[in-house]
């Protein structure tokens, strides 16, 4: 916990700057979750085939897709969900050029009693 998945237009020039997105990301919900930044994992998954408005290709997407263990409160969640719109825009929102581009955010809950999770440590 916590699990992050940023799914993103392909076409995007953005695919250098995800690493250092996902450790900000890391940090930033940290704090705002009350979280071990030990426990985070993020999953990079770049879209070939995304049809965003009427097709065009200067249409794109990043979503950012953000899973906590259940417990906390929606003012929690809520401001997970801003923080994290907002590092995502300061990293990339600079970088799409011609690219009409949404960036969104969704938080769930990942269920407490239903996940499981075992580290082997070197």
């Amino acid at each position: 916990m916590p699990q992050l998945e940023i799914e993103y237009s392909a076409n995007l020039p953005i695919a250098e700057m995800l690493r250092g997105l996902a450790i900000s990301l890391h940090r930033e919900i940290a704090k705002a979750a009350d979280a071990d930044l030990d426990s985070f994992k993020t999953r990079l998954s770049p879209l070939e085939n995304v049809v965003i408005a009427d097709g065009g290709p200067k249409h794109g997407m990043v979503h950012l897709d953000v899973r906590l263990l259940s417990g906390r409160s929606d003012k929690v969640k809520h401001s997970v969900g801003a923080i994290a719109l907002e590092t995502v825009r300061a990293h990339l929102e600079n970088l799409v050029g011609n690219f009409d581009v949404q960036f969104t955010v969704e938080v769930h809950d990942l269920d407490r009693a239903n996940y499981h999770k075992h580290v082997t440590n070197a």
